[in-house]
């Protein structure tokens, strides 16, 4: 098992090249969206009171303006956010098209990288639609047939430890389930590099996840398990920082940009088992 997992490492980190690409692309993106966030902040609650008053301690008057602001800036951002989110959906398909086809053709150089992102595009974005769409009225039926099974918790339950514990079951199986759509997603995806049709793809997908559920839920809930890690970690790393001096500043946004990196690192890890586990 070891050495697999070793293989695998190795392997995905010949793909540091489209790595550095996605890690820049998500890092200007983000950029862009905390620009535009505080520029939305700074114009809807920036100069109705004077913002470091709350450096003192809670203020009501401060707070209470800032919530009456909030239908309005909503309202400004709407449109704009939508836009951002969108082209950050466009941008992750076409890289994620470009690394999937990488590592299915074991290549790894920027050219196959971004062919790949071209050729399989608009194929990717009919897959990711289809799966955030089976991934939303999933989540919809077990959440609001829940709720309105149970109606008033203090009702339904005699205490708050049966509901607690319906509540983490119920997102265990939620988090089992979108793993389930994701593999799904990634396996029709590389069974499009196949020159299959698009539904013939995600048919196949589908066939070849049931045939070995148990294994391609262990590696999804495997990196699943790092990616949580990862964000424990890099909390437990820099939860008791400040901002009091510039080489904290910088210490923690270094810090926080190579935690990521390995964020990213880690999905070409669990594509590379997908693709690999046949």
């Amino acid at each position: 098992m070891w050495s697999s997992i070793t293989d695998i490492s190795k392997i995905a980190l010949r793909q540091w090249k489209p790595i550095v690409i996605i890690y820049s692309v998500q890092l200007l993106l983000g950029i862009v969206l905390s620009f535009f966030a505080y520029q939305s902040f700074s114009d809807a609650i920036g100069n109705s009171l004077e913002l470091d008053r709350l450096a003192l301690g809670f203020n009501r008057s401060v707070f209470s303006d800032m919530i009456n602001t909030v239908p309005d800036l909503i309202a400004s951002i709407r449109k704009p956010f939508i836009l951002l989110l969108l082209l950050y959906l466009l941008a992750s398909i076409f890289l994620q098209a470009g690394l999937l086809g990488n590592i299915k053709k074991d290549k790894c150089s920027i050219s196959d990288f971004f062919t790949n992102g071209k050729s399989y595009f608009f194929s990717f974005i009919c897959i990711a639609l289809i799966s955030i769409f089976k991934v939303l009225v999933s989540l919809a039926l077990i959440w609001f047939s829940f709720f309105k099974l149970i109606g008033d918790p203090l009702e339904t339950f005699h205490s708050e430890k049966p509901f607690i514990l319906t509540v983490l079951g119920l997102i265990v199986f939620s988090t089992l389930l979108i793993s389930v759509i994701w593999l799904w997603s990634i396996l029709s995806r590389y069974q499009k590099m196949e020159g299959n049709t698009l539904y013939f793809s995600m048919k196949q997908g589908w066939r070849i996840l049931k045939s070995r559920l148990f294994h391609y839920l262990s590696i999804a809930l495997l990196f699943l398990g790092l990616q949580v890690f990862l964000t424990w970690m890099y909390t437990f790393i820099v939860d008791d920082w400040g901002a009091s001096a510039w080489f904290y500043i910088i210490s923690l946004l270094l810090i926080q940009q190579c935690f990521s990196f390995m964020r990213i690192y880690i999905r070409a890890a669990a594509y590379t088992s997908l693709s690999k586990l046949r």
